[in-house]
């Protein structure tokens, strides 16, 4: 049987730092929740299951949803800041 050696990169545990949260302002009566959806299957459905499930925990929210024409072509600065300047929560799918 052959033996099998694993180095471990990093030794022992490195200590947390402290992290400083971001400041948050406090949502309005009714936010608006905006879904950035990239058109793969089933994107969309994920991302509307995940705001019903958020929902009870934002009473009042209105939800709109941005369909981006493909996953492969990026939301544009233009694009992005008018999303930005109306919504007060963003929710993505990135990175899959």
């Amino acid at each position: 049987m052959r033996q099998i050696t694993v180095f471990v990169p990093v030794p022992g545990e490195a200590p947390a730092r402290r992290l400083e949260l971001a400041l948050r302002r406090s949502l309005p009566a009714n936010p608006v929740l905006t879904v950035v959806e990239n058109g793969k299957p089933k994107a969309r459905d994920l991302l509307i299951y995940i705001v019903e499930e958020l929902s009870p925990r934002l009473p009042g929210v209105t939800l709109e949803v941005y369909s981006k024409a493909s996953a492969g072509k990026p939301l544009e600065g233009e694009e992005a800041r008018r999303i930005a300047a109306r919504s007060h929560l963003i929710l993505t799918g990135v990175g899959d």
